[in-house]
């Protein structure tokens, strides 16, 4: 089977750089809202995405946190057309892990995720890079059991923080609305002891993904490829308005697999963006939304609202720019 890119033949820039994907993989843990409850199909979506990189990443951990919503069972569906394109395409001599191993992976109660979590982070000297696709309660509720953890873990969020409005083009009505899937996030902000975590939450600039007519054109491309494809294709029945290639959470995945970006530094700018500190002096490892020559009040945002328009379109545009 090709290997399968958003925009960009991997393995030509790969080669361009004169490396080989296998070396220097990120230790990564997903957690993700996945689930068969008639939630936003953009979830299992991005989980067969991830899973078309699981040769260029370490994926020690899986965690379909939205437990009450079947979120275990709709990742082994996904699991399912994995096995199929493994064994069709000889997914074994591209260096994927195989099936059953991945299937492993999978937490499948709250217990054991928080486990998870709190092993992996401690079991390599390496930094364990958690994508979190949703609310952050679970790796919240590892935090305060093991905070010792923080300075061994490096971690990425899609719309965690207070989305100061609607993610689309009408944003701006209002400057105080909390982000559906924030659960979590507060308790981890607001506690001191996190000043220093390693955070990059990215609250507007992950919409670049879903912009112009790309989106369109790779959903009906990629639905051809293999059972995995047409999962992606099938996972959006039913609901009309995301008839796209809707991953809204494969910018944390881009941040890792850009061979030109230093995922030291988020401010450099990557296929997942650009991001800035807007408190470097409180909270020297945190990154979030970049507001380039724009006014903007990160403590306060409703200080500068008059100018959320133009800050929204230049978040979205430094990931669009790049993907």
């Amino acid at each position: 089977m090709k290997k399968l890119q958003y925009v960009i033949h991997f393995y030509v820039i790969f080669s361009l750089f004169n490396c080989s994907p296998a070396e220097n993989k990120p230790r990564v843990i997903i957690t993700t809202d996945i689930n068969n409850a008639g939630g936003d199909p953009d979830d299992k979506q991005s989980l067969v995405h991830v899973l078309w990189y699981a040769d260029e990443l370490d994926i020690v951990g899986i965690i379909p946190d939205y437990w009450n919503g079947k979120g275990y069972e709709a990742s082994m569906e996904v699991i399912d057309t994995y096995r199929k394109d493994f064994t069709e395409y000889g997914f074994k001599d591209k260096g994927y892990p195989d099936p059953e191993s991945v299937k492993e992976l999978f937490a499948e109660d709250p217990g054991s995720a928080r486990k998870m979590i709190i092993q992996e982070s401690t079991r390599s000297k390496e930094p364990l890079y958690i994508l979190i696709w949703g609310q952050m309660t679970t790796f919240q509720e590892a935090l305060f059991e093991a905070p010792e953890i923080a300075d061994r873990v490096r971690i990425l969020t899609i719309g965690t923080g207070v989305k100061y409005g609607p993610a689309d083009e009408q944003v701006g009505e209002k400057c105080d609305v909390v982000n559906w899937n924030g659960r979590g996030r507060n308790e981890i902000y607001n506690d001191e002891r996190f000043n220093d975590l390693w955070w990059l939450e990215s609250n507007w600039t992950y919409n670049g993904m879903f912009m112009g007519e790309g989106p369109r054109i790779m959903f009906e491309k990629l639905s051809t490829y293999g059972s995995m494809g047409t999962f992606i294709k099938t996972a959006t029945k039913g609901h009309d308005w995301a008839q796209y290639f809707r991953v809204g959470d494969t910018p944390t995945v881009l941040y890792l697999i850009d061979p030109s970006n230093n995922i030291e530094d988020p401010s450099i700018g990557s296929w997942a963006g650009k991001f800035k500190k807007p408190f470097p002096e409180k909270r020297p490892s945190y990154w979030t939304d970049d507001n380039g020559e724009i006014f903007w009040d990160y403590s306060d945002p409703c200080n500068s609202w008059e100018n959320v328009i133009e800050m929204y379109a230049f978040n979205k545009n430094t990931l669009f720019q790049r993907r």
